[in-house]
């Protein structure tokens, strides 16, 4: 693993930021085609014990922050997708 962020080579950095971007665009597409502000969407991921601040929400949705393993859940199951659709924009947009 690299020590320091110089390390790290440039493709994988910008692999990292594209799957932020695209998990991020694929929840905000979610969220506003179910009418849901992201207030709203927040208290509900806190109704599964799933927590997110304001600014990391913010954050997610604008590709600036990678969702983490409880994130990814809360949002499935609050959003209705497959994790398929979430991570990768493949198979259909709702679970079920």
């Amino acid at each position: 693993m690299p020590k320091r962020m110089q390390d790290v080579p440039a493709e994988y950095l910008s692999n990292q930021r594209v799957l932020a971007e695209s998990i991020g665009a694929r929840v905000r597409l979610c969220r506003e085609r179910q009418g849901l502000s992201q207030e709203h969407l927040r208290a509900r991921l806190e109704l599964e014990a799933v927590y997110i601040s304001r600014t990391q929400y913010s954050r997610l949705e604008n590709g600036e922050m990678q969702p983490n393993a409880a994130h990814l859940i809360g949002l499935r199951k609050v959003l209705g997708v497959s994790y398929e659709w979430l991570l990768e924009g493949k198979d259909v947009m709702r679970d079920g």
